[in-house]
């Protein structure tokens, strides 16, 4: 009887420890979340051929509705007004004009951004180089670098 609850209280012990990160998710079925906290922004002079930089974060919580989002800049910019009225209650957009030489720290994030399954930055820049979706999923503390002619993101 003793060892039972010894193994018991291991057990609870182990769950309580693993509580905190994706394995739960996993054994739940469901999406795990972002582990972003925070972004920064940053455009060096020169950005953008040193033009303003219209910039969207785009936050999903859904993971189905990560296969509906463009791969380039062009293709989100000439779709948004489509796609966040056709996901609705699954996306929430951070729009930002950034001109050259401009730092915006932070970045207001959604009430609701921790519970994002996908955080994807598009940069609408003047030269067709440079305009792939940036993923900043993976990241705890980003950092947007809007470069001359590409976006790049780096943890802080």
């Amino acid at each position: 009887m003793r060892r039972l609850v010894v193994h018991a209280m291991a057990c609870a012990v182990l769950l309580v420890g693993v509580a905190g990160c994706g394995a739960v998710n996993k054994l739940l079925g469901r999406a795990p979340t972002t582990t972003l906290s925070s972004v920064r922004v940053a455009a060096p002079p020169g950005a953008n051929l040193n033009s303003a930089v219209q910039l969207d974060i785009v936050f999903l919580y859904d993971s189905a509705s990560t296969a509906m989002l463009p791969q380039t800049s062009p293709e989100w910019f000439g779709q948004k007004t489509a796609l966040v009225n056709g996901l609705g209650q699954a996306i929430d957009v951070v729009h930002l004009e950034v001109p050259p030489a401009q730092v915006i720290d932070p970045v207001p994030l959604p009430k609701r951004a921790g519970k994002a399954v996908g955080v994807y930055a598009y940069a609408n820049y003047l030269t067709k180089d440079g305009q792939a979706r940036a993923d900043l999923s993976k990241f705890r503390r980003a950092v947007v670098w809007l470069t001359a002619t590409q976006v790049s993101v780096t943890e802080q």
